[in-house]
C-alpha cells in the first residue's frame, strides 16, 4: 500500500528491542503526537 503526502500512517504494533521489559509500541496509542521511529539492525538482535 503506497502512502501519499499528508496521508495518515496505518496503525501498527512493534515489539520493543528491550523485549518483555518494555513491551510493545502501538502507533495508535500516540495519535496526535509527533512520532519518530528508527529502524536499524543491531548485532545482538535475535533472529
Amino acid at each position: 500500500m503506497a502512502l501519499k503526502t499528508d496521508d495518515a500512517a496505518p496503525d501498527f504494533t512493534l515489539k520493543s528491542a528491550a523485549g518483555e521489559t518494555q513491551g510493545e509500541f502501538k502507533l495508535s496509542d500516540h495519535r496526535g503526537k509527533n512520532v519518530v521511529i528508527l529502524f536499524y539492525a543491531l548485532d545482538f538482535t535475535p533472529v
